[in-house]
């Protein structure tokens, strides 16, 4: 072949290989124009549809979440000042929409702060400060929990004073050993150790504290001895109550123990009257590897079975009788009888938060069907959002909370997205009909499971840093029996049971969480079923929930909106530091990191719940109870000794003839006893760290630098007053300065 020739073959070859050619910058213009457009187009649409008003929710739940992160109790006066003012400046600016917009979510924003100061006002009491004696209590039992573990009473006091108490509380929450807890509205004495409020089991972690506080519960401790029966009282109209729910809880859970046993009657009196307490651990863990333990749990799934059960069940009563279902609505009636019957089980299974908010979205359901109106909408969720957190503006930070909103909001979502499929025909004839159905039934299942898992996720790994990766096979095996055995079955027991034929229904319900326990057991054995996520930080799941507030809220092109916060959770992602020693209030109880990367711990027996938490932060499958967990430390009766990350010892004192030796010998002193004057190590005593809390200490560039879970800055009314602070000791750490507490080797 010669030159010219040569050429052009590879003149031809270069332009056949020309298949896709670059745009022109004319292109990339026209490009940019036509997405422009479609961008005002979508948001004209959104704004026109009123759909922005969606976004309001959200802003209500962030003014709470300002509010609880606030360093002491924000003014009540204020918010609602400024609410005021706002809502002014909205008036003036509705012929402006950009400007209208922005203020009602201003106006939201401030909502939510003052919800959250409003509650703490109307709910304030004071926190008690426990004595180091036990004290003499008098009061009624309210509640009882009977745990595998234990048990655990309810107190409402007597209102008489207490002695060594300045204020004797409402109500206290008292620790008994199992079997020791006498029935609901019994008046006793009990001898009692008060503990100090919990708090955060170490920096960043959820406050314990909180919950129990806003629950109106005054002090905590555990019992000596058994409770001892007390002059009969009267008792107060919470206590009458309780008594009369717990009467029908014990009679139902007595009918189907009758019928059932082992670990089926145990979820079945878990699913019909809500108390979980005789679930053994193991199914509790199987049905949490699977990803369905949201079953025990009483939420959305179990309101929206019992609710249609009964709305079907009703109806087809109704429209048995010809006067009826001519002369009167009785869709309106049925709708009714399903409020009724949710409002009784919401009752009945303990009136949990999620619980509530499932029984307020079912309410405006089948409100919209007692008025003609479809209300299974975006709108519905934020309302229920509105209603649940306005009344409980704490459940913000609530795990269950955050979960349960997460997939209720994403499913909906889904729903109307997934509306015109219903307009595809169906198939004619009973095996059409039949295929259809079960193909949906399937189809359905598989894409709530899908949903609702991608939803919640994060706030899984952010919680509990675990992931069910089989959740959607389980729930796809697991939930027809759910739908179809348990949950009917259970209800037809309950209406059943008045009139003795119960007992035909508990058998069909123990069949169906047999199919289920055994669904959980299958997927918690296959490989890689436990997942242990590493701990996610705050800021990745802010991120995060404004994605799935985009992809959920925003329709047409408005969605790839959510790239944004996406991309921005992926470029922040990751574990935060871990801790290299941490440091219990107890002054006893202490995890030094090991070179292994796991953590050794000492004095686990003592401070269970937060060992527990200390492990599951890590991602570490151990528990406080596990053989040589303080493997890395060297013990004898004076104290114990380990190795500290960056050089040096920790000494943990038990007796104050060690502490002259840990002095000499140690880099830092941890002790419940008043340390040597001359001591040059870094000293942690009992007094300083009351005030800090667990102590994280964090290497870095060979300096162990300290941040403590409590800081001194930091004053809300559900957590204990700080003590007097000690007078500084030559050697000891000030605990509340990260400088004065970086130590270097």
């Amino acid at each position: 072949m010669d030159e010219r020739a040569s050429g052009h073959a590879r003149t031809g070859s270069r332009a056949g290989a020309r298949t896709l050619p670059l745009p022109s910058a004319r292109g990339l213009l026209r490009l940019a124009d036509a997405l422009t457009a479609r961008i005002v187009h979508d948001a004209a649409a959104e704004a026109a549809s009123g759909r922005l008003i969606l976004w309001l929710p959200a802003a209500f739940a962030a003014g709470i979440l300002l509010y609880f992160g606030a360093s002491t109790e924000p003014s009540l006066a204020a918010s609602l000042v400024l609410v005021t003012l706002l809502a002014g400046a909205a008036v003036a600016a509705r012929a402006r929409p950009v400007m209208f917009a922005l203020t009602s979510v201003l106006i939201a924003t401030v909502a939510g702060f003052a919800a959250g100061g409003a509650r703490t006002a109307l709910i304030a009491h004071e926190t008690i400060v426990p004595p180091k004696t036990p004290v003499r209590l008098s009061g009624f039992i309210e509640r009882v929990e009977r745990r595998t573990t234990g048990d655990r009473i309810l107190l409402r006091l007597d209102g008489d004073a207490v002695r060594g108490l300045a204020t004797a509380p409402a109500l206290v929450r008292l620790s008994l050993r199992k079997g020791w807890a006498p029935p609901v509205g019994s008046h006793v004495t009990q001898l009692a150790q008060l503990l100090p409020p919990s708090g955060p089991p170490m920096p960043g972690a959820h406050d314990f504290g909180r919950a129990p506080w806003f629950q109106g519960i005054g002090a905590i401790g555990y019992g000596l001895g058994r409770p001892k029966a007390a002059p009969a009282r009267d008792p107060p109209l919470s206590v009458r109550l309780a008594m009369a729910l717990d009467g029908v809880r014990q009679s139902l859970s007595a009918r189907i123990r009758a019928s059932l046993s082992g670990v089926p009657a145990e979820v079945a009196v878990a699913l019909v009257a809500g108390d979980r307490s005789g679930i053994p651990h193991a199914v509790e863990e199987s049905m949490r590897v699977s990803g369905l333990s949201h079953i025990l749990s009483i939420s959305g799934l179990h309101m929206a079975l019992v609710a249609g059960t009964l709305f079907a069940l009703a109806r087809g009563v109704l429209a048995l009788v010809p006067g009826l279902a001519l002369a009167w609505p009785i869709k309106s009636m049925a709708a009714l009888i399903a409020l009724s019957g949710s409002a009784f089980y919401l009752v009945l299974s303990g009136n949990d938060v999620p619980a509530q908010r499932s029984f307020v979205m079912t309410g405006l359901v089948l409100a919209g069907v007692m008025v003609g109106r479809p209300s299974l909408s975006l709108r519905s969720v934020g309302v229920a959002a509105v209603l649940v957190l306005a009344l409980t503006p704490e459940a913000a930070l609530d795990p269950g909370t955050q979960m349960s909103f997460a997939a209720t909001l994403a499913l909906v979502a889904a729903y109307e997205r997934l509306q015109p499929l219903r307009a595809i025909p169906r198939p004619d004839g009973i095996a059409g009909a039949v295929v259809s159905w079960v193909a949906v039934l399937v189809a359905g299942t598989a894409l709530t499971s899908l949903v609702a898992g991608l939803a919640t996720a994060p706030y899984g790994i952010f919680h509990f840093q675990r992931v069910a990766p089989y959740g959607l096979l389980a729930n796809l095996a697991a939930m027809p029996a759910v739908s179809f055995l348990v949950m009917p079955a259970g209800l037809a027991g309950v209406l059943l049971m008045p009139f003795g034929w119960d007992h035909l229904a508990w058998p069909v319900m123990g069949r169906g969480i047999e199919i289920m326990t055994a669904v959980s057991d299958w997927v918690g054995t296959l490989p890689g079923a436990d997942i242990r996520a590493a701990f996610i930080g705050a800021g990745t799941l802010l991120w995060l929930s404004l994605a799935l507030l985009a992809l959920c809220l925003l329709r047409g092109v408005l969605t790839l909106a959510a790239l944004v916060p996406l991309g921005i959770a992926g470029f922040v992602a990751g574990a935060p530091m871990r801790p290299d020693l941490l440091v219990a209030p107890d002054a006893q109880t202490v995890a030094v990191r090991m070179p292994d990367g796991r953590l050794s711990v000492l004095g686990a027996s003592g401070q269970k719940l937060v060992v527990e938490q200390w492990l599951t932060r890590e991602g570490d499958r151990r528990t406080a109870g596990t053989r040589d967990l303080a493997a890395g430390f060297t013990c004898d009766p004076l104290g114990c000794t380990a190795p500290l990350p960056g050089g040096g010892t920790i000494a943990v004192s038990r007796r104050v003839e060690s502490l002259e030796a840990d002095c000499l010998n140690s880099r830092m002193v941890v002790t419940r006893d008043v340390p040597p004057r001359a001591c040059q190590a870094d000293v942690l005593t009992l007094e300083k760290l009351v005030r800090t809390g667990t102590l994280a200490f964090s290497l870095r560039d060979g300096t162990l630098v300290a941040e403590p879970s409590r800081k001194a800055a930091v004053s809300r009314p559900w957590m204990a007053p700080l003590p007097p602070e000690p007078a500084s000791e030559p050697g000891a750490a000030d605990a509340g300065d990260p400088q004065a507490d970086a130590m270097a080797p």
